[in-house]
């Protein structure tokens, strides 16, 4: 099932503008990209291969997952090969809200060191 096509358009406003700012607004500059899925966007984050620049390697970063019974988003993050709810962030109606705490990052879930 896909994402009201009215919510698709408004998460991909801010993804796209998260996006953007993470290239230039973190320590380290990153390249960041998302895919929808159905009621899922998974983020994540592009990069070389070490030794080998020419083949770029995408890195899960986050996942955010759409509940239309709810009308709510909720925030996972990987741990191990699994994706786990974020529960330092509750689920929210604002997609924006849940990209705030991936900004922020206080547990160190979701950016990776350089």
């Amino acid at each position: 099932m896909k994402l009201p096509e009215l919510l698709q358009r408004q998460a991909i406003k801010l993804l796209d503008r998260f996006c953007a700012e993470a290239a230039t607004h973190r320590p380290h500059s990153r390249q960041l990209h998302y895919r929808i899925e159905g009621q899922q966007i998974q983020l994540f984050e592009v990069r070389s291969k070490f030794h080998q620049s020419s083949q770029p390697q995408s890195l899960p970063m986050a996942q955010l997952r759409y509940s239309p019974q709810l009308n709510q988003w909720t925030l996972h993050h990987q741990n191990g090969q699994h994706w786990q709810l974020y529960l330092n962030v509750n689920p929210s109606l604002d997609l924006g809200k849940l990209l705030t705490a991936i900004h922020q990052d206080p547990l160190g879930c979701f950016w990776l060191k350089k």
